[in-house]
């Protein structure tokens, strides 16, 4: 009878600095996991309570009576957000905003970084130095300002979708998927009669899925993310503020000019409860896009 306990002699062992290194490297997770995970549970029982209790909130509700709770938790927080209707209007533009960018974005760079991706390019070299250049050194904030304002763009939101459409990185990680698509298929569809449109967008962007999940994805996260942008060109025309410049301004403005007994009472909870709705549509594409996110970083992990 074979002796299932028996050890393999074929298995490489393991050096026993490499089982010290291991053990600090679980500790260092175990310690970014709590500091990330601590802080998210005391929001969300921040959003869950009421103003009169906030100081004896830590990881769990407390509500000062039980008029309008529901096993413990408070939704007036919730609902005095959806009835203020400048976080509705704001999700709205983040919306627009969103797919927009998103649209544009990705198609724009995949169409540059095609053409780049092909050795015999003339002035390939030159065309994607001056792309990396843009990627390090921007031109600043107060030239954006100035082009935005000469095209009319401030205070709209179209003028944030311009601002947000160019994304090198995101160029480079379509090049570098693009080199490495077999040139056969290629070939076979230029000598089957597809023209060059139809060759890119019913050969290689079909091939390029998982590249292109990854950089929907990192995109629609930082315009959900992002309010430079529309810090800088939207400042008194509130029905175009995105969500992130919302949030902002609520966090850092708070209770000026606001004479509302119940805002003043529960700003903090209020605060947390819009924080928590903003997670919400990054927590709904995720699952949908992840199986994507690995295979389409390591493809275009190696940039030239």
């Amino acid at each position: 009878m074979t002796n299932i306990f028996k050890r393999n002699e074929n298995k490489i062992r393991q050096p026993k600095t490499d089982y010290i290194i291991d053990v600090f490297i679980y500790i260092a997770f175990i310690i970014g996991m709590i500091l990330v995970i601590l802080p998210m549970l005391n929001l969300f029982a921040l959003s869950f309570s009421e103003g009169e209790v906030n100081s004896q909130v830590t990881f769990l509700p407390k509500v000062s009576s039980e008029n309008g709770a529901v096993f413990g938790f408070s939704f007036r927080a919730f609902a005095y957000v959806f009835e203020d209707g400048g976080f509705l209007r704001s999700v709205k533009n983040t919306v627009i905003l969103a797919i927009s960018v998103t649209i544009l974005s990705n198609v724009f760079m995949a169409l540059a970084a095609y053409p780049l991706s092909k050795p015999d390019f003339p002035f390939r070299k030159f065309i994607l130095t001056f792309f990396i250049i843009t990627m390090l050194f921007s031109a600043g904030v107060v030239p954006s300002y100035l082009l935005m304002s000469s095209l009319g763009l401030t205070e709209k939101i179209l003028g944030v979708i311009v601002m947000s459409i160019s994304n090198v990185f995101n160029m480079l990680l379509f090049k570098t998927t693009f080199e490495g698509l077999p040139k056969e298929l290629e070939e076979a569809a230029i000598i089957d009669g597809a023209g060059s449109l139809r060759l890119f967008f019913n050969i290689i962007i079909p091939m390029a899925i998982p590249t292109f999940a990854t950089c929907c994805f990192f995109t629609i996260v930082a315009c959900i993310n992002s309010y430079g942008g529309a810090l800088l060109l939207i400042r008194t025309n509130d029905g175009a503020k995105p969500m992130a410049l919302y949030i902002y301004e609520l966090l850092n403005i708070g209770s000026s000019g606001i004479t509302d007994p119940f805002y003043m009472m529960n700003q903090q909870n209020i605060q947390a409860a819009t924080i928590v709705l903003s997670i919400i549509p990054i927590l709904l594409i995720y699952p949908f896009v992840f199986r994507y996110i690995k295979s389409g970083l390591t493809i275009g992990s190696v940039k030239g």
